[in-house]
């Protein structure tokens, strides 16, 4: 049975329960999917060896738990694997940094920063209006072409969350240009999701599909992602 290789880019820690639910709905979709699922945590202290082999992973998830111990490494994989077609998703903070990455590297934002890491850099990653951490909120998923609406089959779902920070919204309508588009929304217009439609996979949403998934119901994102990942 063929194996395919994620690296789970991010700073495991089993105290962090969002981490632990991560953990858990990897093991969630093994039975969903026909290949051999072979996830291992890759420290951001240590992404130099996906750098450096970059075709040694068929995919990367950059999980929750920003800031990250080597953001400035968080950047570098993320940016690799957009330039390299390799599949990447983001949740959380993986969202955020995969946002921030593309206004600095495409769009040329300059100073382009996240708030919560340098309160004098142009925030485009800023504080919410409402912290979501422990949170549940309505999703709204105009766009039935999105990658979210083909996956799920819905225009609205409960997204659920553990984050305060997320995309500026003075900077949103600069930032929607195709191919990067956003999907998902909050009721009230704020992004929750994106994708980068000229790539094989290069997505993110700002709720974490893992805090949704069980044994008997895994959350079909997550399994979306490995299968585009084979």
């Amino acid at each position: 049975m063929k194996r395919i290789r994620i690296a789970l880019v991010g700073d495991f820690d089993e105290k962090i329960s969002t981490l632990v639910r991560l953990k858990q709905s990897i093991e969630h979709c093994r039975h969903q999917v026909p290949f051999e699922l072979d996830a291992t945590w890759v420290s951001t202290d240590s992404v130099e060896k996906i750098l450096t082999m970059p075709n040694d992973h068929h995919g990367i998830w950059i999980v929750p738990g920003s800031p990250y111990k080597n953001d400035a490494g968080v950047y570098q994989v993320i940016q690799m694997a957009r330039e390299n077609d390799v599949p990447i998703m983001g949740s959380c903070g993986g969202f955020q940094y995969m946002i921030l990455e593309y206004a600095t590297n495409v769009l040329k934002i300059k100073d382009a920063g996240h708030e919560e890491i340098n309160s004098k850099a142009v925030p485009v990653i800023s504080k919410l209006s409402c912290s979501l951490k422990g949170q549940e909120e309505l999703v709204l998923i105009p766009d039935k072409r999105s990658w979210l609406y083909k996956v799920l089959g819905m225009e609205s779902i409960t997204g659920k969350y553990y984050c305060s920070y997320g995309l500026n919204p003075a900077f949103q309508q600069r930032l929607n240009l195709s191919p990067f588009v956003f999907t998902a929304f909050s009721p009230t217009g704020e992004v929750r999701a994106f994708e980068l439609i000229t790539h094989r996979f290069f997505k993110g949403t700002l709720f974490q599909p893992s805090l949704d998934s069980s044994l008997g119901n895994p959350n079909p994102l997550i399994t979306s992602f490995f299968e585009a990942c084979s």
